[in-house]
Order: structure tokens, then C-alpha cells, then sequence
């Protein structure tokens, strides 16, 4: 019992941590442009999408955003930078890191001119 009794703190301690860390990131879109394709009559916008590492003392390892019906990508090249997963989140490419203190930014062009929604979902310091 006491056994179990620890493993549930710990693991409430870890998600609480885990939480905490995701106040360090922050998602901010800057509207490069939006314009009509004079084919289709479909609107698109171009965002680029800086991610910052808030956090003074550690670097982002790994980093997942999830996404929601907002995040229409114009087709499967529109996003660069970063890797689109299957089920539609968000990753740092491969020995991509993001050092205390600094962003990263990438980009891709959405369907419309609303901001999609973005939000962190896992972080990794080392």
C-alpha cells in the first residue's frame, strides 16, 4: 500500500511539474499575408509561428503542439520547419533544440485569415 501511495505522489508531483513548464512556452503567430486564389475563390493566410523558451535555466528537447479544426493546412507542403505528425500535432524537427531564453519560429499558410489555435501539449527540457 505505501508502495502505491508513493508511485501516486510521484506522479502527481510530475504533473504538476509538467504543467509548470508549460507556462515557459509561449506560441505567438505574426499574418505575413492573406490573399484570394482568383481560381478557386478560396482565402489563405501565411503565418509565421515563434515559439518561445521562457524558461532561464534549461533548453526545449522535445516539444509537441496540438492543433484543432482551425489549423487547416492549404495542402500537405504548407508548413515548414517543423514535423506535422498523423494525427495532426506539431513537433520540433529532429536535433531541433530551443535554448533558454530563445524562439524558434516556423511557418505555414491555413485556410481563411482566423488564427488557428495552438496549444502545448508535452515539453522536454534538458
Amino acid at each position: 500500500m505505501k508502495v502505491i501511495f508513493a508511485l501516486c505522489v510521484m506522479l502527481l508531483a510530475l504533473s504538476v511539474a509538467a504543467a509548470q513548464h508549460h507556462n515557459d512556452i509561449t506560441i505567438s503567430h505574426t499574418l505575413i499575408g492573406s490573399w484570394t486564389d482568383s481560381h478557386t475563390g478560396e482565402c489563405f493566410s501565411q503565418y509565421d509561428v515563434t515559439i518561445t523558451n521562457k524558461c532561464n535555466s534549461a533548453r526545449v528537447c522535445s516539444l509537441c503542439i496540438g492543433t484543432d479544426a482551425t489549423c487547416r493546412l492549404r495542402d500537405n507542403n504548407a508548413i515548414w520547419n517543423v514535423v506535422r505528425l498523423s494525427n495532426g500535432d506539431i513537433t520540433l524537427p529532429a536535433n531541433q533544440t530551443i535554448n533558454a531564453g530563445a524562439s524558434y519560429t516556423f511557418g505555414y499558410i491555413v485556410h481563411g485569415t482566423a488564427v488557428p489555435t495552438l496549444c502545448v501539449k508535452s515539453v522536454n527540457f534538458c
